[in-house]
């Protein structure tokens, strides 16, 4: 019989407020949560009926009663607070994108590894009954190979400072960009060459950001990213014998249509679920640590930092740097 594992939060903002949610739709268990203040802590515990509160982060990872630490800072202290965690023994689950750069994700590879403590990126999107059943479509081959994926992720978020401000991580690609390169990277792979272009703000971060990745045999990945108004957000995987059309928005837990070759929806897809979705990645989470296991198969801690690559080759050619770099 699974243990059932004792949460804690670091960090009770907006993401964290989210996640918790559907984690009370899943009936998992958040024991602990630490703020920056007191005050956070005990309004976030009350409204989600968390016992143990805690006044920064430093005695959160040291809680007694927590087994595994769900991180959702800003991007450039996802490494302190990783590492924060590791150090004091215990699992994580980190959230997306997994760090700034490849260099502070393989810190934490590293330090998990040694520790064999479980680390997993919260890419929630590969973990939904949408995904899945798109996954069961392109495993299927009833696509034939699968040669092209069109994906965009735009928002209108320029009101949002995390967003913009590059002290604390801003731009498109990062945040929202990481959602269509996560999904091409589980789809064909680590890419051959990559191709970026950007708009940069006054704020020095990438405002807009398209993207070619191309891969072994000419299968390609474009991909658009935006802060500056909304897009379609939808994803398209073409293959030689027929495609799918994911809807809006596509990250999340959605509908779709898979056509063949004529053009005839041969399956069409549109399941709800309880809550946005996010419970799916920490009930893996528990599954995994359950296991014995130190990395997600569906997210592995070598994606992950695939992944920084990726992204850290997409940023140099736009010219993005941060401040931690």
């Amino acid at each position: 019989m699974s243990k059932k594992l004792r949460w804690g939060f670091l960090s009770a903002g907006g993401i964290a407020t989210s996640v918790a949610g559907d984690f009370q739709v899943a009936g998992l268990t958040i024991q602990a949560v630490g703020a920056r203040e007191l005050t956070k802590a005990n309004a976030f515990a009350e409204k989600f009926d968390i016992p143990n509160r805690h006044q920064g982060y430093e005695t959160l990872v040291n809680d007694p009663e927590v087994d595994v630490i769900y991180v959702s800072t800003l991007h450039p202290l996802h490494k302190r607070d990783a590492l924060m965690v590791l150090n004091a023994g215990k699992h994580l689950l980190l959230e997306k994108p997994f760090t700034i750069n490849a260099k502070e994700a393989e810190e934490i590879q590293s330090l998990a590894t040694s520790k064999r403590l479980f680390v997993m990126e919260a890419m929630w999107t590969r973990f939904l009954p949408s995904m899945d059943a798109i996954f069961d479509v392109i495993n299927s081959g009833v696509l034939g190979d699968i040669e092209l994926l069109i994906a965009d992720h735009s928002q209108a978020l320029t009101h949002v400072p995390r967003l913009v401000e590059r002290e604390l991580g801003g731009g498109a690609l990062l945040d929202l960009g990481i959602y269509p390169i996560s999904l091409a990277h589980r789809i064909f792979g680590k890419p051959a060459a990559i191709t970026a272009k950007a708009k940069i703000s006054h704020e020095k971060v990438d405002a807009t950001t398209s993207m070619v990745f191309e891969y072994a045999g000419g299968k390609q990945a474009t991909m658009t990213t935006s802060i500056l108004g909304a897009g379609p957000v939808t994803a398209t995987v073409l293959g030689s014998n027929g495609r799918i059309e994911i809807d809006k928005s596509f990250y999340g837990q959605t509908s779709f249509r898979v056509f063949n070759r004529d053009g005839e929806v041969i399956k069409s897809y549109s399941e709800k679920i309880k809550g946005e979705g996010r419970q799916y990645q920490a009930i893996h989470v528990e599954e995994c640590i359950n296991a014995g296991l130190t990395e997600s198969p569906i997210m592995s801690l070598r994606e992950s930092v695939e992944i920084m690559h990726v992204m850290d080759e997409v940023r140099s050619q736009i010219g993005v740097t941060y401040p931690t770099e």
